[in-house]
């Protein structure tokens, strides 16, 4: 039956090729009704076929599995897996998809979605439900597809507005849960949206508080300006709101404001935490805390300090704690945003399907205090 599959595929690197061929192929064994226990070629031969790697091709036929379309019989093979019709008596699993803009294979390598995949995966197992990867190509397919039943996607990693409408609006009898960054525009989406954030205003009101509560009356803060989130902007609202209202003379002309289009390389961060840091002491001197929007400001500006002297005079406050190792020997103190957390809740949230939940739920950061208290 598989004599007559092609596969067409692109150098498009946000559709991995093993990707497409997990695609092609289901959308082939959809098209053409492949009877159950219809054996798909062998690796080597679909590697010749699709001119891939072992690996690549291994992938594909793994994702076809995972995916309840193909089922492995050792060493016989891969096999096509009939769908289970709920007419005939079956039951349909349960399935959580996950769509996001990265190569899935960076889930669990990537510092902030590999931390909320783990809780995807996690609150998954818990729930005894599985999981799907979907590419934006797939997700027609797998919508239409009655052998499971879809509970909601989980939307990682998307910043766009008009790109996370176009896809949620042509769906409007889909749940969607984008977790992890809030972006511009995102409480003007299809009402089948809805997202679980971290609360930065929240995190930045509480740094804020906490450098005041050790004595500092004379903050600044350093930040990065990006297009495709306004997450450092809310926890600078935080920092600002507490300023003023335990009365410290702060505004937006004691923030250093990097403009960058996209997130800045680390090293490139850590290079601006430590020259801003400079800077501010330059034009004030009697500056006696800094309120960092990400971690990496915050490594840089304590290494400034460090080269200065002036550690035991300047407070350092970080924000995100997804490299702890940059302020776990006590360097700075930092709001430690929970994403293990965000990802079991998406779960929870999605499977809970008879709830009413706002259209954006807060998760809380928590203060990570790492210098000695004053009277030490």
């Amino acid at each position: 039956m598989f004599e007559a599959f092609s596969v067409r595929l692109t150098d498009d690197k946000s559709y991995p090729k093993y990707i497409q061929l997990r695609d092609q192929l289901a959308e082939f064994i959809k098209a053409n009704d492949i009877a159950s226990g219809e054996q798909l070629p062998d690796i080597v031969s679909m590697c010749r076929i699709a001119g891939l790697s072992n690996r690549s091709v291994e992938r594909a036929y793994m994702m076809l599995i995972n995916d309840g379309i193909c089922f492995r019989r050792p060493k016989k093979g891969t096999f096509v897996r009939g769908a289970v019709s709920p007419h005939h008596g079956g039951v349909r699993p349960r399935i959580c998809a996950i769509f996001s803009r990265y190569d899935p294979m960076r889930f669990e390598k990537d510092d902030v979605t590999g931390r909320i995949y783990a809780g995807i995966q996690g609150e998954a197992r818990r729930a005894g439900i599985d999981l799907l990867i979907l590419s934006e190509r797939s997700l027609p397919f797998y919508l239409d597809n009655g052998s499971f039943d879809l509970v909601g996607i989980v939307m990682l990693s998307w910043y766009d507005f008009k790109e996370a409408h176009a896809v949620v609006s042509r769906y409007p009898g889909v749940r969607f849960l984008f977790v992890n960054y809030h972006f511009a525009g995102f409480e003007n989406m299809p009402p089948n949206a809805g997202g679980i954030f971290n609360d930065d205003f929240a995190g930045g009101f509480e740094a804020a508080e906490y450098l005041i509560g050790r004595g500092c009356r004379k903050p600044r803060a350093i930040t990065v300006r990006l297009d495709s989130d306004d997450n450092y902007q809310r926890r600078l609202d935080g920092f600002l709101l507490s300023a003023r209202l335990n009365r410290l003379d702060v505004t937006e002309r004691d923030i250093c404001v990097c403009n960058r289009g996209a997130n800045p390389a680390k090293e490139d961060q850590i290079a601006m935490g430590h020259e801003f840091l400079r800077q501010i002491l330059d034009d004030a001197p009697d500056t006696d805390a800094v309120f960092c929007t990400n971690d990496l400001l915050a490594a840089g500006a304590a290494s400034a300090l460090d080269k200065l002297g002036r550690r035991d005079r300047v407070e350092v406050t970080g924000y995100d704690n997804i490299l702890p190792h940059l302020s776990a020997d006590g360097r700075f103190t930092t709001v430690s945003i929970n994403l293990e957390q965000m990802g079991s809740r998406a779960i929870t949230q999605l499977l809970d399907g008879g709830a009413v939940y706002p259209r954006v739920v807060n998760v809380a950061p928590q203060l990570l205090p790492r210098r000695p208290s004053p009277e030490a």
